[in-house]
């Protein structure tokens, strides 16, 4: 399967940029059952002992040391130190160590707590909070059939060109009085096309952007009254409500890094905000959801399709020559890019998040299991 190129000359750098504080957690992953049972590749020419800084996340750390931080469950298994998932601070030391000769890390507090002090536990974390939550708490793409039945702005009762927010607009769906609902605006269109016992049926759904929230103070007949809380954009008419997302603390933010289907192959629609290069951190569409099995946490590795070289013995270039009609034509090997990692997936589609890019791509790229090596 040919994957679709991006020729273009960008300079970019990874985002680098710390979040807010955020504990992290060890977690025991004895068997993970990835295809071929790839082995964690350490890097070269690093220091043994790694100090645990405001931000890290269980994947940050893994970076510093393997070259495929994917594998980090590997990294940790098997540790003596490990009962049960704990949580590991700044300040705190990572020594890197080698166990029946596979790397394992060693954890050694920067403080000895009292048995009386009680630390309230963050969930487990894989990445930043800040860059999966969104994702996770906030529904990002629907299907037409489901956003049909979802309640729409009808509209000012001042007929305004512009609501700030604590204005008044009017939904066309009963509402309960004092709920919360966020207001998105229908945007980018993702499909693929599936083989089904009736033939090619084409899938479609739509990313949805976060415009406004709002509260509902009234209700009469079969329309609804809300307060404009924050606001992104201007709301237009037929903009549609969904139920605001729960808070943080109740999602579920815990899942790890897991293979995917054996011979699963999937496609990067694009990026959920339309952006045509994508980079390290951002958030892309690929076409596979949970009906092909996949599940968050599922790690896949990008490629582009490599070049192509025409022409005969002695005279091949990777363009034809000019006027040349009759050349051979040789399609060399896909080039792996970088890696996603599945955040949510949906009936036939997933967002997933690229966590490394060598270099900006395009939609097109293929998305396939992890091989041993990068």
């Amino acid at each position: 399967m040919q994957v679709v190129t991006c020729s273009a000359m960008i300079l970019f750098k990874e985002d680098s940029m710390r979040q807010p504080v955020l504990f992290l957690a060890l977690v025991l992953f004895a068997s993970l059952g990835w295809a071929s049972q790839p082995q964690p590749i350490i890097k070269k020419y690093i220091p043994s002992v790694y100090t645990v800084i405001k931000g890290d996340t269980l994947w940050d750390i893994s970076k510093h040391f393997l070259a495929n931080p994917w594998l980090w469950p590997r990294l940790w298994e098997a540790n003596s130190y490990i009962k049960n998932p704990h949580l590991i601070y700044p300040g705190d030391k990572l020594h890197l160590v080698w166990v029946d000769g596979q790397p394992r890390l060693r954890v050694k507090k920067s403080v000895k707590l009292s048995p009386s002090i009680r630390i309230k536990r963050s969930p487990i974390t894989t990445l930043q909070e800040s860059l999966m939550l969104p994702y996770l708490a906030e529904h990002k793409l629907l299907t037409p059939s489901k956003l049909e039945r979802l309640p729409r702005i009808l509209g000012d009762s001042s007929n305004k060109g512009y609501m700030s927010p604590s204005d008044a607009v009017w939904v066309d769906s009963t509402l309960v009085q004092g709920e919360k609902w966020w207001v998105y605006r229908p945007d980018t269109e993702f499909s693929r096309t599936q083989e089904t016992d009736e033939g090619e049926q084409k899938m479609r759904v739509l990313a949805l952007k976060e415009i406004a929230r709002v509260k509902v103070t009234e209700s009469q007949d079969d329309i609804s009254r809300v307060i404009i809380g924050q606001l992104r954009e201007e709301i237009r008419q037929n903009d549609v409500l969904l139920p605001a997302p729960l808070p943080g603390a109740e999602m579920d933010l815990s899942f790890a890094p897991s293979p995917p289907p054996a011979g699963l192959e999937a496609k990067v629609l694009g990026h959920l905000e339309g952006h045509n290069y994508i980079a390290t951190s951002q958030v892309v569409v690929i076409d596979r959801g949970h009906l092909d099995q996949l599940s968050a946490g599922n790690i896949l590795q990008l490629y582009r399709s490599g070049a192509v070289v025409k022409g005969s013995k002695g005279d091949y270039r990777y363009k034809d020559r000019s006027g040349s009609l009759f050349s051979n034509q040789f399609q060399l090997s896909d080039v792996a890019i970088g890696e996603l990692m599945v955040l949510r997936p949906y009936e036939h589609f997933s967002l997933a998040v690229v966590t490394r890019a060598s270099e900006p791509f395009c939609s097109g790229v293929l998305a396939l299991p992890p091989r041993t090596t990068l």
